[in-house]
C-alpha cells in the first residue's frame, strides 16, 4: 500500500487512524482500528481553528462529551470507548464505537430520489422506537442529547439503530440556557433560553419522526415553531395507523409543555405498538437450487468464476481508498474493461472508506462499475459500502448485480464478516422495500468460498417457504414525482402504480 499523507496527521495512542471521515462545525471524524483488537473505532477531535479561538474550553467541551457518552449504557447509543490527547500536539480526542451502516437522513433522502417513495411507516415506528429507547437511557443517565435529527440516527444491518454525536448534550444538572441545536429540530424552549430538559428530546425525536415519514420537518420557519398558534403541518392521515402516528407526532410537538410528555415512556410504548402492529412478517429466504436463494423477488447466486466476465447491469468492484485498480478484483476488471475505469476512479482523488462510487465500464458487458470503499487493514466498512452500492442500484435503475467478497483481498477482512455484512445489508434494503435489483449474483474464486459465503448468508437470512411479502406499506409517494414505468423510480411489483395521494402499498 502506498503513502496516504491523512494518515499521520494525528497520532492517537493505541490506535492506527486511517484518515478523515468527515467533518463537522467544530470538530474532525476519523476512522481508526485498535492496534491490539483490530476493531474499527470513529475518533473525534475539534478543529484546529476552534482550538486556536476557544482555547482550555474546547478542549473541555469535547473531554466533557466524552464523559457524558460514557454515562450512558444502551445498545441504541453509539459507545464512547475512550478520551485523551493526541501523543502529537496534545489535542483531545474522544473514541466512539463504529456503526458500519447508514445515518437514516441518507437513507431517506437516497431513496426518496432513487424510487420516489419515503420510509415505510412501520419502519420509522421502529427506528422511533429504539432512539426513544436510547434517549429515555440517557435521561435516567441524567443527560440531555438536544441535538435529535436524521442524520444522527444510525442504521447498522448486523446491530441495529443508533444514537450518536451528543456534542452539545448537556447534563441535566447542568440546566443549561444555550441555544445550540439544529435549528428545524429545536424545541421553543432553544429559542427562547428558558431550561430544557427531557421534555426538550421528546420534541426532537417527535420533529425526527415526522422527518423521516414526510421528508420535511413539522415546520416551516422558526416563527412557526416558535408561535405558539401554529400547528405541526402534517398532511391528511390515509388510514388509521396513519392518524394514530400522527396524534403521537402532535403531543410530542405540543408547544406547551403542560400538554407534551415530560419523558419518553409514553412514546417508547406508542411507537412499539404501532411498529407491532404494522411490521411484515419475517423475510426469509427459499432455495431455488443448489447455488441460488430467493429472498422476496431477488434472486441471490452464489457461482465460482472470473467477475470480470459477468453480463450484468452493474458489477461492483472491492475498491481500496486510492481507488487504484492493480490487484484482485480491481485489476480483473482493469484488465478486461481497459485503463479508462481505473482513470475515471481515480479521477476523484482518494475516497473514505465505505463510499462507493460509479464509473463508466469501459468495454465490460455491463452498464456500471460501483466502486465499493470497504476496506482497509483488517478494518471492516463493508455494510456501509455494500448498502451504497444497493442504493446506487436503486438510483442507476439496476435489475441485475454481479458482486464480489468485499474487503477480503489485501485488506485481510475474513470471508465470513464479509458475507455477513453484505447479506445483512440485502436484507435490510429488502425489508424496506421497492428495490429495482431482481438478480445478484456473488463472485467467488474457489468452490471453498463458495460454500463458506452461501452457508453465512444463508444463516443471516434464514430459510422459510419464500418469504414473500403482500400488502406492506413501502412509504408515502414524494409529492410532485410521478411513477412512470420508464423511470428509475418505477417500482416493478404488482404490476400496477398506486395512486399518488395514497401510500404506496405494492407486494414485495
Amino acid at each position: 500500500m502506498s503513502y496516504h499523507p491523512r494518515m499521520h496527521r494525528i497520532d492517537v495512542p493505541g490506535y492506527d487512524v486511517w484518515g478523515l471521515l468527515g467533518e463537522g462545525g467544530m470538530s474532525d471524524v476519523w476512522l481508526a482500528k485498535h492496534r491490539t483488537l483490530h476493531v474499527p473505532v470513529i475518533v473525534k477531535t475539534l478543529k484546529a481553528s476552534v482550538r486556536e479561538a476557544h482555547g482550555e474550553a474546547a478542549a473541555t467541551h469535547i473531554l466533557h462529551e466524552a464523559r457524558l457518552m460514557a454515562r450512558v449504557s444502551s445498545p441504541n447509543i453509539v459507545r464512547a470507548l475512550d478520551a485523551g490527547t493526541t501523543a502529537n500536539d496534545g489535542s483531545p480526542f474522544l473514541v466512539q464505537e463504529y456503526v458500519d451502516g447508514l445515518d437514516l437522513a441518507e437513507l431517506d433522502r437516497r431513496r426518496r430520489s432513487a424510487i420516489g417513495v419515503g420510509l415505510p411507516l412501520w419502519v420509522v415506528c421502529h427506528v422511533m422506537h429504539e432512539v426513544s429507547r436510547g434517549l429515555r437511557a440517557a435521561h435516567q443517565a441524567g443527560v440531555i442529547h438536544r441535538d435529535l435529527k436524521p442524520s444522527n440516527v444510525f442504521g447498522a444491518p448486523e446491530t441495529g439503530i443508533r444514537l450518536g454525536d451528543f456534542g452539545i448534550a448537556v447534563a441535566r444538572s447542568d440546566n443549561s440556557h444555550d441555544g445550540a441545536g439544529t435549528l428545524k429540530f429545536m424545541a421553543p424552549e432553544q429559542f427562547s433560553g428558558a431550561d430544557v430538559g427531557r421534555f426538550t428530546d421528546v420534541w426532537g425525536a417527535g420533529a425526527t419522526a415526522c422527518d423521516l415519514r414526510y421528508g420535511r420537518a413539522p415546520f416551516d420557519s422558526v416563527a412557526e415553531i416558535i408561535d405558539p398558534r401554529q400547528a405541526p403541518r402534517l398532511p391528511a392521515p390515509t388510514s388509521p395507523a396513519e392518524a394514530y402516528f400522527q396524534q403521537i407526532l402532535r403531543a410530542m410537538l405540543a408547544k406547551d409543555l403542560n400538554e407534551r410528555p415530560e419523558d419518553l415512556s409514553a412514546p417508547v410504548h406508542h411507537f412499539a405498538m404501532l411498529g407491532r402492529a404494522l411490521s411484515p412478517p419475517p423475510m426469509l429466504a427459499s432455495r431455488v437450487d443448489t447455488h441460488s436463494l430467493m429472498l422476496g423477488r431477488i434472486k441471490v447466486s452464489f457461482v465460482v468464476g472470473d467477475i470480470a466476465q459477468a453480463k450484468s447491469d452493474a458489477i461492483v468492484s472491492s475498491a481500496n481508498f486510492e481507488m487504484k485498480m492493480r490487484t484482485g478484483v480491481g485489476e480483473a476488471l482493469r484488465a478486461r474493461g481497459g485503463d479508462a475505469i481505473e482513470a475515471e476512479a481515480m479521477a476523484g482523488g482518494e475516497r473514505p472508506l465505505g463510499s462507493c462510487v460509479r464509473t463508466s465500464p469501459g468495454s465490460l458487458a455491463t452498464k456500471h462499475v460501483f466502486h465499493a470503499v470497504s476496506a482497509w487493514n483488517e478494518v471492516s466498512c463493508v455494510g456501509r459500502a455494500f448498502s451504497r452500492a444497493l442504493l446506487l442500484c436503486d438510483e442507476h435503475g439496476c435489475c441485475t448485480v454481479a458482486v464480489p467478497a468485499l474487503g477480503t483481498g489485501q485488506a485481510r477482512v475474513s470471508l465470513e464478516s464479509s458475507a455477513n455484512s453484505m447479506t445483512a445489508a440485502l436484507r435490510w434494503h429488502a425489508m424496506l422495500g421497492g428495490m429495482r435489483t431482481r438478480e445478484i449474483t456473488v463472485y467467488l474464486d474457489s468452490e471453498q468460498k463458495r460454500r463458506i459465503f452461501q452457508d453465512v448468508a444463508e444463516e443471516v437470512l434464514g430459510l422459510g417457504d419464500g418469504g414473500r411479502l403482500r400488502g406492506v406499506d413501502l412509504g408515502l409517494p414524494v409529492e410532485g414525482t410521478p411513477c412512470t414505468a420508464e423511470a428509475a423510480t418505477y417500482l416493478d411489483a404488482s404490476g400496477t402504480i398506486p395512486p399518488a395521494d395514497t401510500g404506496a402499498s405494492v407486494e414485495l
